[in-house]
């Protein structure tokens, strides 16, 4: 897969849950995969950069690997140090 195609996979629209109970964040996939953290209206994600790591190279062979990529992406929200906002 070339680079066009991973750049219109990263820039696809994702809704990420809020940790707090509020309102879906909606966001890009590269905002989780390639940022440290992210903020939605009640709480934070703060990303495992190994997940994130293992989420990119999955991404490199996408056609091959599309489902492991999203293992590792849900892997990257389910193990993210989660911040509740009060």
């Amino acid at each position: 897969m070339g680079y066009k195609e991973e750049q219109a996979i990263l820039n696809a629209q994702t809704e990420v849950p809020c940790p707090g109970g509020g309102r879906n964040q909606r966001c890009k996939m590269n905002d989780v995969v390639g940022r440290s953290s992210l903020r939605t209206q009640k709480g934070e994600y703060k990303f495992k950069s190994s997940a994130q790591s293992r989420a990119k190279s999955a991404l490199k062979n996408w056609v091959r690997y599309q489902e492991e990529f999203y293992k590792y992406y849900n892997e990257i929200l389910a193990t993210a140090d989660v911040t509740v906002k009060r």
